[in-house]
């Protein structure tokens, strides 16, 4: 059994060891007090012999690896042009929600509220938005606005804009705006001629 290991080892180094090796260095074989074998190519003592190696066998062929398909030309230039996430990051970098303002108050609208958001640059049409109303979801297109029927209190928008794989691209900051209505009970604010 361990002649046929012993076999299997020199047949395994064979196969590993760099064809130059051969031809520019020696392989040496040692055998340990315990039977271990090890091949080298540094000389173990003075008197060491290297081992006498087989010539490597070599096959030409006259067959070609199969080459990749070709791309077309449209299909080259459209890898080529697609945008990463990083890209769309600093494209996108000033996408922000427009409407409403930071703590805005909506008086009489009939809980009716317009969210919108922009960008500098042209938001592509392949992508999305999905705006957060006080945490929840609701997907949109990607230039525009949305409108939200909420209702009186306080509530929290900000939007993500998403590419055409729904990844996320960039968001807002938060918005914190109020809903409130005319009431008996409450106090209009005073006409002022400013108003009028």
């Amino acid at each position: 059994m361990k002649k046929g290991m012993i076999n299997c080892l020199i047949t395994a180094l064979f196969l590993l060891v760099p064809v130059t090796l051969y031809a520019q260095g020696e392989i040496y074989k040692v055998v340990d007090k315990d039977g271990n074998v090890t091949f080298t190519d540094q000389r173990p003592s003075a008197g060491a012999q290297p081992m006498d190696l087989p010539p490597l066998s070599v096959i030409e062929t006259d067959i070609q690896p199969p080459a990749p398909p070709p791309q077309t030309a449209q299909s080259a230039v459209g890898e080529s042009e697609a945008p990463t996430p990083g890209d769309l990051r600093k494209q996108f970098r000033d996408f922000r929600i427009t409407r409403p303002l930071q703590e805005e108050t909506f008086w009489g609208t009939e809980n009716a509220v317009v969210v919108t958001w922009a960008s500098a640059q042209a938001i592509d049409p392949s992508m999305s938005v999905m705006v957060f109303v006080d945490g929840k979801p609701q997907k949109a297109p990607a230039s525009g606005g949305v409108s939200l029927s909420l209702e009186r209190g306080e509530h929290q928008v900000y939007a993500e804009l998403r590419d055409e794989r729904n990844r996320r691209i960039v968001t807002t900051e938060t918005i914190t705006f109020f809903v409130k209505q005319w009431s008996q009970n409450f106090n209009r604010p005073a006409i002022s001629p400013r108003n009028r």
